[in-house]
């Protein structure tokens, strides 16, 4: 145990793993593994009951599309959501529970996850707390956070995350994403649209790399 969670004794667990590590580099499995492990510090801190595994298969699996294993010409969560789901089916995940993955992944880029049940709103959470700590009102115990890193360090995730996204671009022009119809009202009415700077997102995470 890293930080008293548990992960999942199950098969697709260890073969969902495998499989991750199998198709990321170091940085980014690291990354994914992270995820999982603040994930759960946030349901033992809600006290809430969750799907482990499921929230186990979600955040390991979430970040594939950047990975070989994924490459398509859809935006980088959608790829990454088919191959997780394929995976799933593959290896004999009832449907249901392959898509619910599916959502979680594809999803995972925006807000909308955090409207979710208990097991999606936390697997989010965890993902955003990896990149910058957020939400920034949340607080994870400092000896917890320092055991996860110390098992899956960061390895220059700040710039070698960004870099991840700046080859997803390379490799699709135009990039095939869509606005949301509000911001595009927003952008044309006004003009006064804040769009954040990633790399200063990236680089205010209250980590060292």
């Amino acid at each position: 145990m890293i930080a008293n969670v548990k992960v999942p004794d199950s098969s697709i667990v260890k073969q969902a793993e495998d499989y991750a590590r199998s198709v990321s580099n170091d940085m980014l499995f690291n990354h994914v593994m992270r995820c999982y492990y603040f994930s759960q510090l946030f349901v033992k801190q809600e006290k809430v009951k969750t799907d482990p595994e499921l929230m186990f298969l979600s955040t390991v699996l979430h970040d594939l599309g950047f990975t070989d294993a994924a490459r398509g010409p859809n935006r980088f969560e959608i790829e990454g959501a088919h191959a997780a789901r394929k995976f799933l089916v593959d290896n004999k995940v009832p449907d249901d529970r392959a898509w619910n993955v599916w959502h979680n992944i594809a999803l995972h880029v925006g807000d909308l996850n955090l409207f979710k049940d208990d097991t999606t709103r936390l697997m989010q959470l965890g993902i955003l707390y990896d990149l910058a700590a957020m939400p920034f009102d949340r607080k994870l115990d400092p000896d917890d956070v320092a055991a996860v890193l110390l098992h899956y360090p960061r390895l220059g995730f700040k710039q070698g995350f960004l870099a991840l996204f700046e080859d997803e671009l390379d490799r699709k022009q135009p990039y095939p994403h869509r606005f949301h119809m509000c911001s595009c009202i927003e952008h044309q009415r006004t003009g006064a649209l804040n769009i954040p700077d990633p790399q200063a997102f990236f680089a205010s995470a209250p980590f060292d790399e």
